[in-house]
């Protein structure tokens, strides 16, 4: 699904952009944001949320997209080691901390070389919110804890989950703060069913069926949309695949902008 809109200012002007989540599909950002880069945007303010967000972090502390591959071919972000049944959730989430505290030490929005905004979903409340300041890996754990795989994670009296559940392409920080507003969605489905439509794969469509509604109403607020399709043919966990997302979404991205 790809929508079009025409661009109502130049680029020169101050560039938003907006990244979606999606697991280890978020690695397609990359390409996009490598697209873009190629085509003369340039963005001076993001917004994500869960994997959107974490790339979103990287980017705007000064790494560039070959730096970005080389730090995720290194690390594996969800370690198979973890993976082991807990009272609050499957994963232990803490190596993310980690990767951060690693890459990004001073640990701060403040440190970020371009302003960041982090979308978590507050569960007691069930309303989203948007992080900016204070301490960073907190904000990136709120936001990509996905129900039921990641616990909670608890930030004063409020207790928080992944930001994809109510809004997976978090427009709102950038209403009014940018003059071109651009959107990635890298969890598009396609309107056929996996061959091997396994139990996984399954609520995997589900899942990304109930969030596109929201994805759609946010579209409907960016100047640029790309949203690759047929992308829940990748795992969202399977690290093998990695080039293979980046590869495409860099491709459909490029194809895509050329035409603008």
């Amino acid at each position: 699904m790809v929508f079009n809109f025409k661009k109502r200012w130049g680029r020169s002007h101050k560039v938003g952009l907006v990244l979606s989540g999606g697991g280890l599909r978020g690695i397609g950002h990359l390409g996009a944001i490598k697209a873009l880069e190629e085509h003369g945007y340039k963005p001076s303010i993001i917004s994500g949320c869960s994997m959107g967000a974490i790339v979103g972090a990287f980017y705007a502390s000064g790494y560039t997209i070959e730096e970005m591959l080389r730090i995720v071919k290194e690390n594996n972000l969800f370690p198979a080691l973890s993976f082991r049944l807990r009272t609050s959730g499957f994963v232990d989430n803490h190596f993310l901390s980690r990767l951060i505290q690693k890459y990004i030490p001073q640990n701060t929005f403040e440190s970020l070389k371009i302003p960041l905004h982090v979308s978590a979903t507050n569960f007691l409340s069930g309303q989203t919110e948007h992080f900016h300041s204070g301490k960073l890996d907190d904000a990136l754990l709120a936001s990509s804890s996905i129900p039921l795989l990641f616990p909670s994670v608890k930030r004063d009296e409020s207790v928080y989950y992944d930001g994809g559940i109510l809004d997976n392409l978090p427009v709102t920080p950038l209403i009014g703060q940018c003059k071109t507003l651009i959107g990635v969605h890298v969890n598009a489905p396609d309107q056929t069913m996996p061959e091997k439509p396994t139990p996984a794969k399954i609520l995997d469509r589900i899942t990304h069926l109930a969030i596109g509604r929201s994805v759609a109403e946010s579209a409907q607020k960016c100047d640029l949309f790309l949203e690759p399709p047929g992308m829940l043919r990748f795992s969202m966990f399977g690290k093998k695949e990695l080039m293979d997302i980046y590869e495409y979404v860099y491709t459909y991205s490029s194809r895509f902008l050329d035409k603008q």
